[in-house]
């Protein structure tokens, strides 16, 4: 019996939504008005929900029911693939209003989606939130980074291959939220971190990578080259470690003491 390590496994989902995801969007095509027949808690139309909790805004491509099943968090929204729509933006405002969740985890595209809500000015709710791989610079929206609430965050994984640590940064500083970095997991995988910082996880000082030349940075769109276990991810990997907020501060404590 064959056995696939935990990054085999990632790979393997990644390959898989790669593939199927043009019969997803075809599948998306059928008559708007046909009846929801799922769990009512993943019909983004719906209104009696429980109010408050946990709410994640979807990636690119997911249902509510998707984002659940892999994060145990509700979705409030479908998301299609493509730049944000005012129209999307919109309605994601006037669905955390009416849910008025207590913090949302906005998941790579769904953190785009997430600023292009609250720059509609619409969304009278201010929930924490968690932005998780977030894609606020990508090719999905140029929606500002709103300044986030206490009790905010970022996440990232350090094999994700899409967004750049040096992105997820620029999320955290123009938040003003704190950045945690999880070793092990890919873009895909860091949905089964629920939007909490793992064990293992620790907290880095985003202004530091955002500061960093030697911090890659691949753009709106594409990919690290050489993947995962390539040289631009495992390089990322080991320079960020440079920014380990602990690390600083003991860094300023020894300082501080050698200068009395």
């Amino acid at each position: 019996m064959s056995h696939f390590t935990d990054e085999e496994i990632t790979a393997l989902i990644e390959q898989a939504e790669e593939v199927a995801a043009p019969a997803r969007r075809k599948r998306k095509q059928k008559d708007p008005a046909a009846p929801f027949t799922g769990d009512p808690i993943d019909n983004p139309d719906n209104p009696d929900v429980p109010k408050g909790g946990k709410w994640g805004v979807t990636g690119m491509g997911q249902t509510p029911e998707m984002f659940r099943t892999r994060t145990g968090v509700p979705g409030l929204n479908k998301s299609p693939s493509g730049r944000v729509k005012p129209a999307e933006a919109q309605k994601l405002a006037q669905r955390i209003d009416q849910v008025q969740p207590d913090e949302v985890v906005g998941y790579s595209r769904g953190a785009a989606l997430f600023n292009a809500a609250k720059a509609t000015g619409q969304m009278k709710s201010s929930p924490a939130v968690t932005y998780m791989a977030p894609s606020s610079y990508r090719t999905w929206s140029d929606a500002p980074v709103p300044p986030a609430p206490a009790g905010s965050k970022v996440t990232i994984g350090d094999k994700d291959t899409l967004i750049p640590m040096k992105q997820a940064a620029k999320t955290a500083v123009a938040a003003g939220a704190p950045m945690y970095v999880l070793p092990g997991f890919s873009h895909v995988g860091i949905m089964y971190s629920k939007g909490e910082v793992t064990p293992g996880g620790f907290e880095v000082d985003p202004q530091e990578i955002v500061a960093d030349p030697e911090m890659p940075d691949w753009g709106k769109v594409g990919v690290a080259k050489g993947g995962k276990d390539g040289p631009v991810i495992s390089g990322q990997a080991e320079r960020v470690k440079q920014h380990v907020k602990e690390r600083r501060m003991v860094a300023e404590f020894v300082r501080l003491l050698l200068s009395r």
